[in-house]
């Protein structure tokens, strides 16, 4: 048997050697069946990708949550607006998730607590959500090419209702991409 000194160079070779002989390796697997759509439940294709945000363009977003204008500050998979108005200060929040199912969003906002409500939004099925003991803030989901989801909330007390604005905006986006 032949020994060798275990130097550190000794171990980043062999730690390279195993790590190429793992990738080198690699894995395959093959699916049977036939392909399916994306589930989702809704009919339509958000033909707007990477333009979600202006789904719903700004100066409409604050008629409809009553604020006199709203700043977006943040782009993504979740877009998210500030505005102010005689409510004060009011968030709103938009997100698309284009490979999830509406009973996944329903279950989770389940789990938090939250009070959920069966509603048709534009002939789509929806639930509005409602965080416990805050009447200030509602979100809507629905099926459309995996859930839209749009949240409101009036941090300045104001007796508008969220779940209103919520529901507009999610026809508003409903309307626009059918």
């Amino acid at each position: 048997m032949t020994t060798f000194p275990c130097t550190d160079s000794t171990r980043r070779v062999l730690a390279a050697v195993l790590v190429t002989a793992a990738v080198g390796t690699g894995c395959t697997t093959t699916v049977t069946g036939r392909a399916a759509p994306a589930r989702g439940g809704g009919s339509g294709q958000f033909d707007k990708l990477l333009e979600e945000c202006i789904a719903v363009p700004d100066p409409t977003i604050a008629e409809t949550v009553g604020a006199d204008l709203v700043d977006q500050y943040f782009y993504g998979a979740v877009c998210m607006w500030t505005g102010v108005g005689a409510a004060g200060l009011i968030d709103v929040t938009f997100a698309w998730f284009e490979n999830e199912a509406l009973s996944r969003e329903r279950e989770l906002a389940d789990r938090l607590g939250y009070a959920t409500e069966d509603v048709d939004v534009a002939g789509t099925t929806a639930f509005l959500s409602r965080r416990p003991a805050d009447p200030s803030s509602c979100g809507i989901s629905a099926a459309y090419s995996g859930v839209i989801t749009w949240w409101v909330q009036y941090r300045g007390g104001s007796p508008a209702d969220p779940c209103a604005a919520a529901t507009e905006l999610a026809e508003l986006t409903l309307q626009r991409n059918q």
